[in-house]
């Protein structure tokens, strides 16, 4: 509380005491009015689920509703320390009860008491979660049980209070998506919309993804590693968007939607033209896929089962096609490995771009991600006119110190894997890999900024994900049908019931700890090269 004109008395003995300075001639005390309580009731606004109550924090009042609703006509009710206190939204004058607000932006609210003293309190209304909310409703609630068959359904997009440019309605197929994602209990799902729309302000496209992030308890490991992706410039980075998913009327969670990985303007820039390719485990590999194999992939991925190549453009290649892009794979690899393999000229360089390699393995090995040691998720595509680009990045919810067989934050990760580690034998290379790096590192800063800022903005909606989805399952479901037995005896994820606000701090905090020491230890590994 704020004083204004204490009395030489109320000085003196460091409480007003009533009458005490009656009959002095210094001014009354002048105290700020106060707003006590600020509450959104049900009875009053029948949209909402229950009554909502605000939360007064010095000057602010941020009141948080559960579920999507129209807020821009709501009526508050509210008291002061004064009954005689003013309320004004600008010029308006505020009756508790009566008046109906659009908080469609927070307000102000100004208190004025019949003496003249004023208070002002930013009024901030929170819908769920803040994010944005993704509602999609299959035909007569169809559920979606594999990742073959599409389901028709509606999808509605509520852009927030803050975009509501975003909010959107259309129609839509659903079906499951990823390798061992989808066995989670939460499940990833790829969208198809009936025509191209642009979603969350993203260049309009009919295919989308749901990422689940179930095995990434801070929620934040794609969007950072994304982040990181665009520092570095690579050609084409994933765009997505924190959001909420509720799924036939059931709330799923905090998902990310992003941009399905395709060839296709304003995404995987190969041009119609061109061929896009994914280097794919074996036993992974769908019935109608495409596919073939180098040698020197196919010996080093032999440990664990043989990867090939398959077709994402063009997906059923004709034998022209095939022969044409094999043809040139066979040719950049043996190149690669060949003698004379670093002429600027006619070596690597002519067949590879090598910015994008050293983009993309910077980033990988930054973030200790599995997926780039050549067994599996290694994407690839080359314009009709260009070289063979490494890229787009996807897939982190288990780099970054997550992935069951590596959890350290030292060490190489990605070096010697096939192709990479051939690199690593031209010091060309190794100069353009240490002047890239740099850049890189001295953004470790704003990259720890962005982190923090991120998983801020889920604060809530990590509450609710971890609420439906705790306890979670000590391991992915693929590491014990690979291994045969559990991972090291290592606390992965939770196994407690509660996930607390506390239990989400230190994940993140975890996750910053593990990167800056992996920064440490690769800067100087990088520049002893």
């Amino acid at each position: 509380m704020t004083m204004r004109g204490w009395s030489r008395c109320a000085m003196v003995v460091g409480v007003v005491v009533a009458g005490a300075c009656a009959n002095l001639s210094e001014p009354a005390v002048l105290v700020d009015p106060e707003l006590i309580a600020y509450t959104l009731p049900k009875s009053l606004n029948p949209q909402l689920s229950s009554d909502v109550r605000g939360e007064i924090r010095g000057d602010t009042v941020r009141l948080v509703i559960p579920t999507v609703v129209a807020i821009d006509s709501l009526v508050p009710v509210f008291t002061t320390t004064e009954s005689g206190a003013t309320v004004r939204i600008g010029s308006t004058v505020q009756q508790s009860g009566l008046s109906r607000v659009d908080f469609s932006r927070p307000v102000t609210l100004i208190l004025t008491n019949p003496a003249g003293a004023t208070r002002s309190y930013l009024v901030d209304i929170v819908v769920f979660t803040g994010l944005p909310v993704i509602t999609i409703t299959t035909d007569g609630g169809a559920p979606i049980l594999n990742r073959e068959d599409y389901v028709n359904a509606t999808v509605e997009v509520y852009g927030g209070k803050d975009r509501p440019e975003w909010s959107v309605r259309t129609t839509t197929q659903i079906r499951g998506r990823g390798n061992s994602t989808w066995y989670a209990p939460k499940k990833p799902y790829r969208l198809k919309l009936t025509t191209s729309a642009s979603l969350f302000g993203f260049p309009a496209d009919r295919d989308w993804v749901l990422l689940a992030n179930y095995w990434d308890l801070s929620l934040s490991r794609n969007a950072l590693a994304f982040e990181f992706s665009r520092q570095v410039q690579m050609a084409y980075t994933p765009r997505c968007t924190p959001s909420e998913l509720i799924l036939n009327g059931v709330h799923q969670g905090s998902y990310q939607l992003c941009d399905h990985q395709e060839v296709a303007t304003n995404r995987i820039p190969a041009g119609s033209t061109g061929w896009y390719l994914e280097l794919t485990s074996l036993r992974r590999v769908e019935a109608e896929e495409v596919y073939f194999s180098t040698p020197r992939v196919e010996s080093f991925s032999r440990e664990w089962g043989t990867s090939v190549w398959v077709y994402k453009q063009p997906d059923l290649p004709t034998a022209n096609q095939r022969a044409i892009i094999e043809a040139q794979m066979l040719r950049a690899e043996n190149v690669l490995h060949g003698a004379g393999f670093a002429d600027p000229d006619t070596g690597y360089a002519a067949h590879f771009d090598v910015e994008s390699v050293i983009d993309w393995y910077l980033v990988m090995e930054l973030t200790k991600n599995n997926d780039a040691t050549f067994f599996d998720g290694v994407k690839i595509y080359r314009p009709v006119t260009g070289k063979i680009t490494f890229g787009p990045l996807w897939d982190f919810d288990l780099a970054f110190g997550r992935y069951g067989f590596d959890f350290t934050p030292t060490g190489w990760r990605i070096k010697n894997a096939a192709w990479i580690g051939r690199f690593f034998d031209d010091r060309a290379f190794i100069a353009k890999l240490k002047t890239q790096w740099q850049a890189l590192y001295v953004k470790r800063a704003q990259l720890d900024t962005y982190l923090l800022g991120y998983s801020r903005q889920l604060q809530l909606s990590q509450r609710l994900t971890h609420a439906k989805w705790a306890p979670y399952e000590p391991t992915p479901s693929i590491w014990r049908d690979e291994l045969g037995v559990a991972p090291p005896a290592v606390r992965l994820l939770p196994r407690d019931v509660l996930f607390t606000d506390a239990d989400y701090t230190a994940e993140v905090d975890a996750l910053r700890t593990w990167l800056n020491t992996r920064w440490a230890w690769l800067n100087t590994a990088i520049m002893d090269l």
